[in-house]
């Protein structure tokens, strides 16, 4: 029975490796989430709301990880728990709605982003359906957990097509958020070498956080592939939430540099990328123009 707990803890092993990573990537979700309140206090409601429910989400996502892995790690290894050990514990179902719910909030930020750079409707529908795929099919995975009441189900026909879909779905996203802040904010070229500099600055801002995700995700999606029978990919599913939050909360805590940028340059060498990508984080235009002088 002893060698058996021990192949199972090897086997959980990835749950406490993504907790620990989560921690540290946690504490730099809670210092950029201070720096945001304490420098953008006269944004929208919308923002502000926004910033906090991820946060507040991300708090309870760390909370239950926190849970899923004292359950697993020390209430379940006495006798008496044994078979728990196999069982669906609640906590993860939750930090599961959690992760699905944050990366559907920050994805829906950057499709209106995309949205007022582009003024392109289409490709904008196009982003936002990959998202409501990946929450769609990421419910319909936690929905077939919670029914089996066991992790086994992840490997099951049903969670395989659930998961195979939701984190393609989630990384096609990623990389079409990306593909499209870089394409449009490279078309807002204006000559000048104001602001050259500072669209060069923000493809490299925007497109980094973006292939950062979108490189988890597609990692995520390799283990969850290659590696059918083992728990591999939670190491990176557990940490999703604060990649997403952490990715935005650096381009809003950016906005600062991206004004001083354009306060600097006189109005015929204002790149209108640039001026959209203004409006677009701030999601008013009128935040933007309130900001020039």
């Amino acid at each position: 029975m002893s060698e058996e707990i021990a192949a199972i803890g090897v086997l959980y092993a990835p749950f406490l490796g993504g907790m620990m990573v989560g921690c540290f990537l946690f504490g730099i979700t809670v210092s950029q989430s201070i720096i945001y309140f304490r420098n953008y206090r006269d944004d929208t409601l919308f923002l502000r709301g926004l910033v906090a429910s991820a946060l507040i989400v991300d708090t309870f996502h760390f909370v239950m990880v926190a849970e899923g892995v004292h359950n697993w790690y020390l209430f379940c290894k006495l006798p008496q728990n044994y078979a728990g050990l196999a069982l669906f514990h609640w906590s993860l179902g939750a930090s599961i709605i959690a992760t699905y719910v944050i990366t559907s909030m920050v994805q829906a930020l950057y499709v209106m982003r995309v949205y007022m750079l582009s003024k392109n409707l289409w490709i904008s529908i196009f982003i936002a359906l990959l998202s409501v795929a990946q929450l769609g099919f990421g419910l319909f995975l936690w929905e077939d957990l919670f029914a089996a009441n066991s992790l086994s189900a992840l490997h099951e026909p049903r969670g395989q097509i659930g998961g195979s879909v939701e984190l393609a779905a989630t990384t096609l996203c990623d990389i079409a958020i990306s593909v499209a802040l870089w394409w449009y904010l490279h078309k807002g070229r204006t000559g000048f070498a104001s602001t050259e500099r500072m669209i060069d600055k923000l493809i490299l801002y925007m497109v980094n956080l973006g292939l950062l995700t979108s490189v988890a995700s597609l990692l995520t999606l390799i283990l969850w592939l290659v590696l059918p029978k083992s728990f591999a990919f939670v190491s990176l599913t557990l940490i999703r939430s604060k990649l997403y939050c952490n990715a935005m909360l650096v381009t809003l805590n950016y906005r600062r540099s991206v004004r001083t940028a354009l306060d600097g340059t006189t109005q015929s060498m204002h790149s209108r990328a640039l001026q959209d990508f203004a409006e677009g984080v701030e999601l008013d235009s009128k935040a933007y123009k309130h900001s020039r002088p």
